[in-house]
């Protein structure tokens, strides 16, 4: 069944299709966690895409399971067709090692967009040093015709603000004058709040999962909830998609809970949360 979300329009598509949807237009389609794939018609461009399982297959040591709860739902065909790979911080799940290895051994054509203090992360992993490209927040930085990124630093778990240095950012993505903030992972704070109210954008990407005391105790870093991505669309007056959950089972949500809360709001029309299988499109 086909549901309408703020202001875009759903195509529903079966798992592992991705590759020959997409058509004319910004048309985008969630992989689970905080990961997409966005197609403008002439490129096409992976956001903090974890396809692999290599946080539970190399890290042992680690206080949670983090086996897969969904099966990656792309193809590795796809991978031959990515032009760019958006980064916004050095976590496995959004800077997959498995699938940057494969990306660079099968494309080498695709572009690396990340923040600063990732470089040694692509380096170390193979990707050509020429195929990296730093995003400086506090600047427009023009990537292709008609598609720009802003940036400020996320709060994962303090920002850091040395342009040099950043290690997690926010990005404002401007396809075409379709403006969309991608938030990655991160609390909100001041300086976050003020760059936010500075600019206009058509549709919010928030993480949604929140954060726990005792398993950011165990290093498992937290993000903004249901409740503040909420509230954060009503101040900016700008719908939101919410997303980052349904990998891992310590560190996702209830969902039906959280559809409920947006149901009893009265929300449907301005808030929603990310789904498989589905292209939404602007």
């Amino acid at each position: 069944m086909k549901k309408k979300l703020p202001g875009e329009r759903l195509i529903d598509i079966p798992v592992n299709n991705l590759g020959n949807i997409f058509t004319e237009g910004l048309e985008f389609s969630w992989l689970g966690q905080s990961g997409f794939i966005f197609s403008t018609g002439t490129f096409r461009i992976l956001i903090d895409a974890y396809l692999s399982n290599y946080l539970e297959s190399n890290h042992g040591d680690l206080p949670y399971e983090h086996n897969r709860m969904i099966s990656p739902p792309v193809e590795d065909t796809v991978l031959n067709d990515i032009d760019y790979v958006l980064i916004t911080h050095g976590h496995e799940d959004h800077l997959d090692p498995d699938l940057i290895r494969k990306l660079a051994a099968v494309n080498s054509e695709v572009m690396y967009l990340i923040p600063p203090g990732c470089r040694s992360q692509l380096l170390s992993l193979g990707v050509n040093k020429l195929k990296i490209r730093e995003i400086i927040y506090g600047q427009n930085n023009k990537i292709d015709e008609g598609f720009s990124i802003d940036a400020y630093p996320s709060a994962h778990p303090e920002p850091i603000l040395n342009p040099d240095k950043v290690w997690a950012l926010s990005y404002k993505l401007l396809f075409n004058g379709i403006s969309i903030f991608f938030a990655g992972d991160t609390t909100i704070y001041p300086g976050l709040m003020e760059w936010l109210r500075s600019h206009s954008f058509d549709l919010l990407i928030l993480p949604v999962n929140g954060r726990d005391s005792v398993m950011e105790s165990n290093g498992i870093v937290g993000n903004m909830n249901l409740e503040e991505g909420i509230a954060l669309s009503a101040i900016l007056q700008t719908p939101m998609l919410g997303t980052h959950f349904g990998m891992f089972k310590f560190n996702t949500i209830d969902t039906q809970d959280a559809i409920n809360q947006i149901r009893n709001f009265g929300l449907n029309e301005s808030v929603a949360l990310t789904e498989l299988s589905v292209v939404y499109s602007m």
